[in-house]
């Protein structure tokens, strides 16, 4: 079997492990609790006009919440801020339970 092909025609050149992704990690909010030294910090990440959100502890980044956000960024912007604001007010709750 001959490796020569037909004139015109040729191989495609495969780009196995080239992968191009367009997407934006940008911090939107970050606050802290006046009783003790827990910071949060909310991130929109923007992935070809999809976006979804991570709430992380600082300063380690261990996250707890991720979960995708609607795809117009002002609505994904402010449930990502209402996200923020109820997981540092239960935090505030477990205070005053202490």
């Amino acid at each position: 079997m001959s490796s020569e092909l037909p004139e015109g025609i040729t191989f495609n050149k495969a780009y196995v492990n080239r992968v191009e992704v367009d997407s934006t990690d940008e911090t939107i909010n970050n606050i802290k609790c006046n009783s003790c030294e827990l910071q949060l910090e909310s991130v929109l990440l923007t992935l070809s006009n999809r976006h979804s959100g991570k709430i992380k502890i600082l300063p380690k980044g261990n996250i707890i919440w991720e979960n995708s956000l609607p795809k117009d960024r002002t609505k994904a912007i402010k449930m990502l801020n209402e996200t923020l604001a109820s997981k540092l007010q239960k935090h505030k709750e477990r205070h005053r339970n202490d």
